[in-house]
C-alpha cells in the first residue's frame, strides 16, 4: 500500500499520516505513481509518504507565517494611526510586531553587508522569507509527531530552484551577456573548459548542494533526537531539545546566506567593464 510508507505497523506516525489516513494515502498513492508511465515502486514509498507527510507540515508553517504577518501588520497599522510622537514609540514587552521588527532588521543588516542597502531592499523578499520559511519547517522537527519539509530534498529543491532564477535572472538583467562573459574566464584558450566548469558550478551545484545539505543535516539531526528521546529518559533528552534548536537555527542561516553570497556574485561583475 502506498499510504503506507514503508513504515511497520505499530509504528508512530506523523501529523498527516496519524489524523487524515485517507488523504494521506490518497496523496502518497499520486507521488509514488509514476505519471508518465503509470508506474509504482516499493523503493519510492516511504519517500513518497513522507512527502505527503512534509507537504501538509509545509502549508501548515506558511499558513502560520502568513497569519503573524497579518497579526504584525494590524498592530503596526493601529500603532501608526496614533497622533503624534506616541506611533514611534516601542511596544511594551516582546510582542509579535517587536519580534517582526527586530527579525527584519537583522535580515536587512545581514543582506545589506553583502549586496548593499539597494539591492538588499530589491531581494529581501527572497531573503527573509526563506529564512523564517526554514526555520519555521526545522522547528516543526522539534515538535511531537512533527515531519519537517525541510528534510525533503523536493522541498529543498523546489526552494533552490526559485533562489537559481532570481540570482541567474537578477544576473543578467544588471549585466547583460557579461553574466556569461565572466563564466568563461579571462583567458580565451581556456574560455570552453572554464565556461562549462562555472557553468556546472552555477545552474547544477549551487541548487544541488543547497537541496541535499539542507535536507542531510535536518535528517542527522532528528535522527540523533530520535535516539537520545527513546534511549534516555529526561537529561540527554533536554540537552538534544536545545542542540537541535541551535542546528535549526544555524541550517536555516546557512541555506539564506548561500543565497546572499550567490546573489552578491551575479549582480557584481566588476571585471566585466575593464
Amino acid at each position: 500500500m502506498a499510504g503506507s510508507g514503508g513504515q511497520s505497523a505499530g509504528a508512530v506516525h506523523p501529523w498527516f499520516e496519524t489524523f487524515m489516513e485517507k488523504q494521506h494515502g490518497q496523496v502518497t498513492e499520486f507521488i509514488q505513481k509514476d505519471q508518465l508511465f503509470g508506474l509504482y515502486t516499493e523503493a519510492s514509498s516511504e519517500v513518497a509518504a513522507y512527502g505527503a507527510n512534509s507537504l501538509l507540515s509545509s502549508w501548515v508553517v506558511c499558513i502560520t507565517l502568513i497569519v503573524f504577518a497579518l497579526v504584525a501588520r494590524m498592530g503596526l497599522s493601529a500603532v501608526m494611526a496614533k497622533d503624534g510622537m506616541s506611533k514611534y514609540e516601542a511596544d511594551s514587552g516582546l510582542g509579535l510586531r517587536n519580534l517582526f521588527e527586530i527579525y527584519i532588521e537583522g535580515m536587512y543588516n545581514l543582506a545589506s553587508d553583502s549586496l548593499g542597502k539597494k539591492d538588499a531592499k530589491i531581494f529581501f523578499w527572497l531573503i527573509g522569507g526563506l529564512f523564517i520559511y526554514i526555520l519555521f519547517n526545522n522547528l516543526v522537527g522539534m515538535l511531537p509527531l512533527g515531519a519537517p519539509a525541510s528534510k525533503s530534498v523536493s522541498n529543498n529543491f523546489a526552494m533552490a530552484l526559485v533562489v537559481l532564477v532570481v540570482f541567474v535572472g537578477a544576473g543578467i538583467i544588471r549585466n547583460g551577456i557579461g553574466f556569461f562573459k565572466h563564466m568563461a574566464g579571462p583567458i580565451w584558450w581556456l574560455a570552453p573548459l572554464i565556461f562549462v566548469i562555472e557553468a556546472l558550478g552555477v545552474f547544477v551545484i549551487r541548487p544541488v548542494t543547497l537541496s541535499v545539505r539542507l535536507a542531510a543535516n535536518m535528517t542527522g539531526d532528528h535522527e540523533i533526537m530520535g535516539i537520545a528521546y527513546t534511549t534516555f529518559a529526561y537529561v540527554l533528552p533536554s540537552i538534544t531539545f536545545f542542540l537541535g534548536t541551535f542546528v535549526a537555527l544555524i541550517q536555516s542561516f546557512v541555506f539564506t546566506l548561500l543565497t546572499i553570497v550567490y546573489i552578491a556574485l551575479s549582480v557584481e561583475h566588476d571585471d566585466d567593464h575593464h
